[in-house]
Formats: C-alpha cells, structure tokens, sequence
C-alpha cells in the first residue's frame, strides 16, 4: 500500500513537470520558478500527510491491540466474527474474580475461624450490684476490646458438673489482660445464685460461636478421627447450649445428649429412594422439618433461579446436564415441572444460632412461608424477651399495689357506706312511720272533705233555691218599681210627668 502511494506520487510530479514543459512558452522565468515550487510543495505535503496517516493507522493498530488484551484480561472479552467482542467461557473478568476472591476469603474465614476470637483460659469474677466484674485473660498481655462491646462466658466444667452457659457480658474497661464487664442482660436471683458457684476456669468468645454444617460434620482424614470430632461436637454444641434455670433430671440430661449426639451424627447421611414420598409428606404437615433434607439434581434443560422479592442479586443460570444441590421440595417442585432428575437426597443436621436465640434477628419470608414472600419479620431473642417480661411482671407488681389501695380504699368507702345504709335503714323506719301517720291523716283528711263535700252540695243547693227566689223577688220589686215610677226615658223621648202612667 505505501509502495502504491509512492507511486501515485511520482505520476502526478511527472505529470506537472511534464505539463511545465509543454506550457512554458510565454511564461516569464517567475512564474515558471513558482510553478515549480507550488508543485514541490504539493508533493512534500502530499508525501507528509501519508507518512502520518501512515503512522496513525500503525498507532491505531498498537491501540486496537492494547484494548483488546485490556478487554480479555479486565472483562473477558475475545474478538469474535464481526470484529466485536464477547464474553469467552474460558476467561473471568476481574469482577468476577475479585468476587470469587472474597467468596473464598470467606470460606476459609469461615473454615478456619468459625468461632471469631476467644481466649480459653480465664478466671471470671461476677459483678453485683455495687461493684462490675472482672475477667482476667491469662496469656495475654494487653486485650483489644472496645468499651461496650459484648463478650460471652462459658464455663469449661463438664456439663455433668454444672458447666454451662454464664451469661453474655458487656465490657465496661480493659487494663491490659483485665477486662471490667457488667451483665448485658438484667441479672436475676438464678443468675446471680448461678454466678455465685466457684469457677475454676472459664472460656471467652468474642462473639457466640457460630454452629455450621462445616464446623461439625464429619470428615474422612484418618480412621477413627470422624467419630471424635462427632464426639467433641456434640459435647461443644451441648455445652453451648441454654437450658433453662432450673433443676435437669439427669436421666433426662443424658437422653438429650444422645440425642444431640445423633443429630450430629447424622449429617449429610444418604436417604433411600423409597423413603422420598413418605419424607415430601411429612414436610408438608411438619414445618419444623423444613431445610432437613436436601437433594442433588440434574438439570434436564436451561433454568433460570428466580428472584425473590428485594433480592437485587442476579439469578443462577443453570445448563443442560449441570448439576446442583436443593431443599427436597424446591427440588420436587423443579421434578415436577420436568426440570431437573433427582440423583440423591441426604438429611442435614439442624443449625441452631445462639445468637439469633440471644439477640433475636431479622428473617425474610420465602415463598413457602405464605403470600408475604420477601417481606422482613422482626425475630426477638431471648434477651428482648426478658426484657419485656421484667417489664411486664413490674406492671403487674405495680398493678397489683394500685389494686391493693385501690381495696383499701374500697373497703374504707364500704364501712362508711355500710354506716350510712344503717342510718339511712333507721330513717326509712322512721319515714315509714310518718308514711303510717300521714296515711291516717289522709283518711280522716278523705273522710272530713267526704262530709264536706256532701255539705257543700247541700249549701250550692240551698244557694242556687234562695238566688231562685231573690231573682223572683226582684222581679216583682222591679215590677212595682216601673208601676210606681217609670223608667226614665231613652233615645231622647219626653220624660213623662211624674205621676202620670204612660199610654
């Protein structure tokens, strides 16, 4: 290509030196030298503008190249057909390795350090109410532990001698390897009368340890060494548990060890085929049964994972003949809708987490716990639930004195009512009584209008006769009045003389 370039060149110089030639009759010598240099300048520019486009394309070559080793080794990406890139299967992006970098860092934290910090030798004085108590660190010459942070104590007896639980404590002060502590939690009579039992040794964990399928389960590194760790398991996870504040029935203690023990024991154990239905019946009517078993499928055909409610993360892409690890009825569901073939199912030990027990924590429904799919549910601990029955029995105390003034009051209220009723009974006596008195009353009262009455009808009779009798008499009077002296007259007539009787 630059060869031909070149050429090109050197025809169109040719040609204006030949074109010079033929025309320079009648062209003075200056404009003949200007013809010339115009035309050498053409061609020097001509020839730069190609070296540099020449080394633009050589540049945008080395770019080109440089972006695409970028794009393999940042993103994955490989030239395909077209010239554009896509993702190769063989290749991860940085992303996706620094993701699968701390997917790993935490599986080996977790492997490694499952029980965070703890420091198993220490000496443990209770706190009281006047004074905080103190936990001395031995081997340590200066702790870093911030003030408030929490710390839990275990006691490292046997648990046929009494070793449990001692209580979660928080941190007040560190002097090098003495930490000052108070209960994190109120503290209670069987509290402190557990507290108050000598303590030869005790051991700290920074935070509760945390109970794991790959803390416990057994392992095939040498004959004999799975059935110990199910032993130190067991004995770890029965040690760490809460029993109630009261008195245990040995008997009883030892057939919740076996049992323990059992579950332990029973982890990631293979169920037979047969057993399948009979096990997919009973988590339909026990929930407590729920993520107990587990199954490997085979995927028959591409499937996508789906996405609960509030979950951004992107779903899991599964292949044809990939194969993966789910609950037994997700694992049913998928059978069922002719995804996946079941290739095994195995039974799981139960988890327990002593800090969700003691804390509480928040869970996120999943489908199979109703409508309310991705909704957050509030999970209160034991301490929260402590708290608010203190608080409920100090109501109820508090109820309990208000009702008892309350019938104090009553029963002061009901002597006086009590005295009052008996007066009132003494003046109803007398009130009834007068009643009796001024019934007699009213019946002579009765009796004397009775009579009365009868009088008055005599008299009104004896009135209307003698009004009967004064109209009669002062009729006749008027009569002889108008015969003697007529009426003066009316309407303006002539009086008549005295004396004399009108016509």
């Amino acid at each position: 290509m630059q060869m031909i370039l070149l050429i090109l060149i050197a025809i169109v110089f040719l040609a204006g030196i030949t074109a010079f030639v033929v025309g320079r009759k009648g062209w003075n010598a200056g404009t003949v030298v200007a013809g010339v240099l115009v035309l050498l300048v053409a061609l020097g520019f001509t020839f730069l503008a190609g070296m540099v486009a020449q080394r633009e394309r050589a540049w945008r070559a080395i770019v080109a190249n440089y972006q695409a080793a970028i794009a393999k080794e940042r993103d994955g990406l490989v030239p395909v057909a077209g010239g554009r890139l896509d993702q190769s299967p063989d290749l991860k992006s940085l992303a996706a390795l620094k993701q699968d970098k701390a997917r790993w860092e935490r599986i080996r934290h977790r492997v490694d350090e499952w029980g965070g910090r703890a420091w198993p030798t220490a000496s443990f004085t209770p706190p009281s109410d006047a004074r905080p108590g103190t936990i001395t660190i031995e081997d340590v010459e200066k702790l870093t532990l911030n003030a408030g942070s929490e710390i839990y104590v275990f006691d490292k007896a046997d648990v046929a001698d009494e070793g449990r639980f001692l209580g979660a404590f928080r941190v007040e002060g560190v002097n090098g390897n003495v930490v000052s502590v108070s209960a994190a939690v109120p503290s209670t009579a069987d509290d402190k009368a557990l507290w108050a039992k000598p303590r030869e040794a005790v051991t700290v964990y920074e935070s509760l340890p945390a109970d794991s399928w790959l803390a416990f389960h057994r392992t095939a590194t040498k004959p004999g060494e799975a059935a110990a760790a199910d032993d130190e398991g067991a004995e770890d996870e029965a040690e760490n548990a809460f029993p109630a504040p009261q008195k245990i029935d040995p008997e009883d203690l030892l057939k919740h060890l076996e049992t323990r023990l059992a579950e332990v024991r029973q982890h990631a154990e293979p169920v037979a085929e047969e057993k399948w239905p009979e096990l997919l019946e009973e988590l339909k009517t026990d929930t407590t049964k729920t993520g107990r078993y587990w199954a490997q499928v085979e995927f028959k055909k591409p499937y996508s994972s789906e996405r609960l409610p509030g979950d951004t993360r992107e779903p899991i892409e599964f292949e044809s003949g990939q194969t993966g690890s789910f609950d037994l009825e997700t694992a049913q569901k998928l059978k069922d809708d002719e995804i996946v073939d079941i290739i095994s199912v195995e039974s799981r030990r139960p988890l327990a987490d002593a800090q969700a027990v003691l804390r509480g924590g928040e869970h996120t429904l999943s489908p199979t716990d109703g409508n309310g799919a991705g909704a957050k549910v509030q999970i209160e601990g034991i301490a929260f639930i402590r708290r608010m029955l203190d608080a409920d029995i100090a109501d109820i105390d508090a109820m309990t004195k208000r009702l008892q003034t309350a019938k104090s009051s009553a029963d002061n209220q009901l002597g006086i009512h009590t005295k009052e009723s008996e007066e009132l009974a003494d003046d109803l006596r007398s009130w009834q009584a007068d009643v009796e008195a001024a019934g007699q009353t009213a019946e002579r009262f009765e009796k004397r209008v009775a009579k009365l009455a009868t009088e008055l009808s005599g008299v009104e009779s004896a009135v209307v006769e003698l009004g009967r009798e004064l109209d009669g008499a002062s009729a006749l009077l008027a009569g002889e009045i108008d015969l003697r002296a007529p009426p003066p007259a009316r309407g303006g007539a002539p009086l008549a003389p005295v004396g004399r009787r009108l016509p």
